[in-house]
Parts: structure tokens; sequence; C-alpha cells
């Protein structure tokens, strides 16, 4: 690999490939200037139109130096700065404009954290003294970085944190650690996302209304909200920051369906699996990398639709996700933790929270325990149809304790199932033996129900039994598969008019 960082990296081959040039000898001030004058046309959005007694509003990049946001003027989540010092980062590309019109690319330039975000400063240490110094380089390395930081041809999105109640907001972006050809393939294939049919989407913005006073004194005011853009620059961006990089995947992973892009999206997803993602925000960057049987996922274009059905799992012990619900945002860290990773730490954790889920997610625990645990198919499908059981067992028992036509019916009726699952899944974690597991889950699920355990089942019973597979893969197996959302309940609720809070496009469960 290369010895560039990879933020400079991506600015290189960006360079290359706009310019179909292949060697840095090639590069010329003018590739340099056009390229930071393209970010600066991209460094805000502001609303096309007016947005006052509108309920949305289409947002253009423009180049402005000053926002509004009370106009709907935000700084671009491309701007890879903090809030409220991007004016330094704008002058930074003034004075780099007239640099690049007047030096040698080869003269020496400080490279300051408004001209790279990961720039810094570090210590030079002599034998009588300890001093700082900015780090220098050469007229292009500062371009590269200034281009890393401004550009929009890279991923990229608004990153939200709530700190004690409080909303922390920065940009980021997302940048593979590839060598250049890969990392132009990778690029190409993001400039052909960014002008693909979602691309109107991501620039609507919601409008919000506002009164204050009462009659003749009332006054109505509008403000327009950040657009979809935010959430991601790239199609079926996530509704949860956490969610960023492995949304990136499942986007890609859409784009193999459309045979035009499918082999390239593929080739690109395959360069993933041998890379290391660098999520940069100004002054600092996370490195990881995605497990490939995730990045499987995506190339078979199935991630997408996993990650909103996690997204849209409901916490037992949490009312209605929203924006300021702290522990489901800490639910979705752990979840991208989780397919990020893909091992049994990770999986663990995200066990940790209590949740139900669709039934998509059928697949994704289906891979994790055949491919990460080694644990027979047939055996994972058994454990799937007991768990299936669990969770219809919780359902009909909740459906006996809450009278039908009560107010606030189904979700009361949420709330009664969530405990029986809770009482399900402690008597599942209690268990010292795996004969003692089948006989107080089973038992207890027998008396809820009057039912028998289904005989699919037979065969994750007799493994469990025998001690055959270990007491942890069963209590794992069990809980997870009982989490799932069973279809009875998903069609009675769809028959009774019932809102689904799912984006679930086709059933990946294999049920």
């Amino acid at each position: 690999m290369s010895t560039i960082h990879p933020y400079l990296r991506y600015a290189k081959a960006l360079i290359f490939l706009e310019n179909d040039i292949s060697e840095i000898k090639e590069i010329t001030a003018e590739y340099l200037i056009s390229e930071i004058e393209d970010g600066l046309q991209t460094f805000r959005v502001q609303p096309k139109s007016s947005f006052v007694e509108k309920d949305n509003v289409l947002f253009r990049f423009v180049k402005e130096e000053k926002g509004n946001t009370d106009n709907g003027v935000f700084l671009a989540p491309n701007i890879i700065s903090p809030f409220r010092q991007e004016g330094k980062a704008w002058n930074n590309a003034l004075k780099l404009l007239s640099n690049l019109s007047h030096n040698s690319l080869d003269s020496t330039e400080d490279i300051t954290m408004s001209a790279a975000s990961i720039a810094g400063e570090y210590l030079s240490f002599s034998a009588n003294n300890a001093s700082k110094r900015t780090a220098k380089g050469t007229l292009i390395d500062v371009s590269l970085g200034t281009i890393a930081t401004l550009t929009s041809k890279k991923p990229c999105l608004q990153y939200r944190i709530d700190k004690k109640g409080k909303p922390e907001m920065f940009n980021v972006c997302l940048i593979p650690d590839l060598e250049i050809e890969e990392l132009k393939d990778f690029i190409s294939l993001f400039k052909r996302m960014l002008i693909s049919k979602s691309d109107n989407d991501l620039m609507v913005g919601n409008v919000i209304k506002e009164e204050k006073g009462k009659g003749n004194s009332k006054k109505v005011s509008y403000f327009p909200k950040r657009p979809l853009l935010y959430r991601g620059n790239f199609p079926n961006p996530p509704r949860s920051s956490a969610l960023g990089a492995v949304s990136l995947l499942g986007a890609i992973g859409e784009f193999a369906k459309e045979a035009i892009y499918s082999e390239q999206a593929k080739r690109v997803l395959e360069s993933l699996k041998r890379a290391e993602i660098y999520m940069i925000k100004y002054g600092n960057a996370k490195v990881f990398s995605f497990n490939h049987h995730i990045i499987d996922l995506a190339k078979e274009s199935k991630l997408k639709i996993i990650i909103d059905s996690l997204y849209y799992s409901k916490l037992y012990n949490q009312d209605k996700r929203t924006s300021t619900n702290t522990e489901y945002q800490k639910y979705d860290l752990f979840t991208s933790r989780f397919l990020q990773l893909f091992n049994h730490s990770a999986f663990k954790d995200f066990l940790a929270f209590r949740a139900e889920y669709p039934a998509v997610v059928t697949q994704l625990f289906t891979i994790y325990f055949t491919k990460m645990e080694k644990i027979d198919l047939e055996i994972v499908k058994s454990a799937r149809i007991l768990g299936k059981w669990l969770n219809k067992v919780a359902y009909f028992a909740a459906k006996n304790e809450v009278k039908e036509g009560t107010p606030n019916y189904w979700e009361d009726l949420r709330k009664a199932k969530a405990k029986v699952l809770v009482e399900l899944e402690s008597s599942t974690f209690s268990a010292k033996s795996g004969d003692a597991l089948l006989a107080q889950v089973i038992t207890r699920g027998g008396r809820l129900s009057r039912m028998d355990a289904p005989e699919g089942a037979a065969l994750f019973m007799e493994k469990t039994a025998s001690g055959e597979l270990p007491i942890d893969a069963s209590k794992n197996l069990l809980i997870a598969f009982s989490r799932l959302m069973n279809k009875s309940e998903k069609s009675e609720m769809k028959n009774a008019g019932v809102e689904i809070e799912t984006e679930e496009e086709e059933d990946l469960s294999e049920e």
C-alpha cells in the first residue's frame, strides 16, 4: 500500500480520474484549481425557491462563504470543518487558488487543519527543548488535502451524537484505503451514484411552521430543515448516522441490481474486503473494516433491507423511537458495530439490547450462526422454528391478557408481548444445562399457549439436550430467533390498518 495518507490519496485518485492521467508528474496547477473551485461550488446548500407556506422545499448547492440557518443556508455535509469555523476552510481555499496561480507545485507550504482536516500539529524535539511546529508539504500535497476536505465527490454525512440531551453534530466522510486504480474505480462508481435517480430526493428538506401570539398579533414563521442529503450523500441514506458506513455498502449493493452498474459495483465491493475504511471528521479519524460476509450480503443486494429492518426494531423497554431517545442511539451504535465486525463479541453486545426485529433479519442471523459460529445449517433452521414458536407464544399470551378494542390496544399488546418475551429470555439465560434450558423454556411456552413445541424443532432440541451444541450457542440461537416478529402478528396488524414501521420490500426470512 502506498505511504501517502488515504485522505490525500483519495484526492489524487480523483484528479487522475477526472483528467485521465496516471502519474503525479502529470498533475498541473489547472487540474488542482479546477477541483478546488468545484469544491467551493458545493460549500453550502440553500433552498432553490421560497419555502413560505410550503411543507418541503428543494435545495441546491451554492458557492457561499456565509451561512444563515433561519433561511436554510447550511454548510454542506461534504465540507469537513467544524461549524462556525468553516470560514478558515474557505479562506484557505482562496489563498491556495492564488498560490497555485503564482507558485511552483514543488514549493513548500504549511499543511494546516483548514487545508487537510487530519493534519494537525506535531512535536519536534531537540536536545534542549520541545517546540510545536506546523506540518509542511509541497503545494501539491496541500492542494490534495484541500480537495479532499471540500469535494462533494466523496461519501459523507452529518453525524449526530446526543450528550446529556443536547445534540452534537459534525460532518464526516468515509474514505477507503485502496490503491490508486481501485480507488479510481470506487470514485467512478460513487459519481454515478451521485447522479442516480435518487439524487433529487436527497435535496428535499422539510419546512417547519411556527406560530407565536394570538389573534391579530399572531406571527407565523417558516424554517427549512436540512435536506435528506445530510443523512448521507448516496442513495438510500440511513435514518441513523451510526449506520452511515454500513449503509454505504448497502447503497453500493443496490447498484449491483442495475445491469449497467452491476459488474462495477460488485468489483468495488470485492475490493473493500481487503480495505480499511477511514471515517474522518475534523481533527480525528476512526479506522475499521467490514467482515467479508457482510460485503457478500451487499453484493447480493440484500444488505440495505436488513439495515432498514434493524433500524425499525422495537426495544422492549422503550416507547417509539424519537430523535432524542438515547437508548435507540446506543442500539444503533452496537448494531453498526455488529454489522461491521460480525464477530462473537459484537454479537453479544448487540444481543444485550432486548428488541423485537422484523422477520427479514432472519437471513442475517442464519449467516452469522453458520459462518461465524460454525453451526450446521439444519440445526440453525431447527432453532429458528422453535424461536418462531416462542414468539407466537408470547403474542397469543399477550392477546389473552389485553382486551381487544381498548383505546391503546396495539401498544398495550406490544408491551404485554415484550413482557412475556423478557420472561422467556430470562428462563433461557438462567439455564445451567441443555436439559434445563429445554425444560424451562418449552414447559413455560406450553403452559402459556397450551400448544406443543413444533416438530421441526426436534433437531435443535436433540443437539441441545445431548450437549453436542454448546449451551451458550443454544441460548443465543433461541434468543435471537425468538425476537423475530411472526407473520401472523404482522398480518393481523396490517388487516387492522395498523402502521408498521418497516421498509421491508421482500421477504428474505426463508420461512
